[in-house]
This record gives C-alpha cells, structure tokens and sequence, in this order.
C-alpha cells in the first residue's frame, strides 16, 4: 500500500503543478490575477460574482490601461481564459471595460463607466426591454450588468441631464465613411455630431 502511494502522490503534485501553470487556480480572484494578459501593476477595482462566474476590472497605471477579466469555475478550480482592455483616455465621459461572454450557466453583458462631466446625472444602457438607467456621480464608475450577450455597441449607452437630456452616446461616429473598430468606439457628444 505504502509503494502505491510513492507512486501517486509525486503525480498528483505534478498534476497540481501543471494546472498552476496553467492558471488553474481555488478561486475566482485568484485566476484574474494570473490571466496571462493582466500587468504586474493592475489594482482591482471592482468584482462581479454571477453565479460561479466573476467578473473582474482591474486598472493598470504603468500601461495606462483598464482590463476586464471572467473567471469561470472548471470542476474544483478556477480559469481565466477571457479577457478585454480599454486604454484610459481624456474624454469627459468614458467606458472602462466591458466585456460580454457565455458559459453552461447562461450568458451575460457587462459595461463599466466613469464621468468628468458634472452635467451627465444619468446612464441609460440595455436593449428593449431589458433598459437600465442609473445614477451616475462625477469621478464615480458604474457598472451594468445585463443576462444577455450583446457587444457594447448595442447596448445602445446614452447619458443624460438631470432633465433627462440626451447628452452623449456610445459606439461609433454617425455618419463616418471608415471607422477604426478599437480607436473610434467610444462617448460621443449629441450636439457635436
């Protein structure tokens, strides 16, 4: 018994050793944190748990970029195989990640967003019938979270006044004969189109 568990044990360790490798890890921060793509440097800013799913956005000052992360549970462990990055930027209003994904527990949308602009009080984002609108505080992200799998450009984010205002929209230039997909999605200002 004893010579068939010097046999075993030195597998299981070189088992456990490959799946770390791999970024297996016992839980679902630590599998973000070893997403292959994620800086050194990224601080977390927010989680989201769905089900055994997380989600989380990290931001990263030395690349100057923000990085959503999914983390989906893989029998006993934890993978990160799923990630977006949103560069910062100048904007008065701005998206810091999104990402959307599906697993065997369903499918879901995320958009975080963050505001300069002291005349933007609301963020409206979803499709028909399934529209959010949120309070929105200057320097303050917010999050969407929706139970369908829809790129960010459709989730149809506009911002408005306290009077309800449309002020800005996101996705791409109206009326734009070329569009850069990565470079030109972005916040929009109504009244500057």
């Amino acid at each position: 018994m004893r010579k068939k568990w010097l046999f075993i044990l030195p597998l299981i360790i070189i088992l456990f050793f490959i799946l770390f490798l791999s970024g297996y890890r016992f839980n679902a921060l630590s599998a973000a944190k070893s997403h292959e793509f994620l800086p050194v440097d990224a601080e977390l800013v927010e989680q989201h748990d769905i089900g055994s799913t997380g989600i989380f956005l990290f931001k990263s000052d030395k690349e100057k970029m923000y990085h959503t992360v999914v983390s989906i549970k893989k029998g006993f462990f934890y993978h990160s195989g799923v990630s977006t990055f949103t560069p910062f930027r100048s904007d008065k209003i701005q998206t810091i990640g999104g990402i959307n994904y599906s697993t065997k527990e369903g499918v879901a949308s995320m958009l975080s967003i963050i505001s300069y602009d002291e005349e933007v009080a609301y963020i409206e984002a979803g499709v028909e019938p399934y529209t959010k609108k949120k309070v929105i505080k200057m320097g303050e992200p917010i999050t969407f979270l929706f139970s369908n799998r829809k790129q960010m450009d459709h989730l149809n984010a506009v911002a408005t006044n306290k009077e309800g205002d449309e002020l800005y929209y996101f996705g791409y230039p109206e009326h734009a004969t070329h569009i850069n997909l990565n470079e030109d999605i972005r916040w929009y200002k109504i009244d500057e189109q």
